[in-house]
């Protein structure tokens, strides 16, 4: 793995959308599919999941249509 990261990532973690994106400050951020709400919300906890779990990268077009299937299954 290369030592930077190409923000923003879009990825499939298990079943979940997670977007890694770089944020004002130069920083990154993490946000991920609240299944009760349908919601992105902030939880770090999924960079390593992103950096070394089993996770399928995607475009853009696909996590956005992906997200909105899930929420209209909600």
């Amino acid at each position: 793995m290369s030592d930077e990261l190409s923000l923003p990532m879009y990825c499939i973690v298990g079943e979940r959308p997670v977007v890694a994106f770089e944020t004002d400050d130069g920083g990154m951020d993490i946000h991920v599919f609240n299944w009760e709400t349908g919601a992105l919300e902030r939880d770090i906890t999924y960079l390593t999941k992103i950096l070394y779990g089993d996770t399928d990268e995607i475009s853009e077009s696909e996590f956005t249509e992906y997200v909105e299937r899930l929420r209209q299954e909600i």
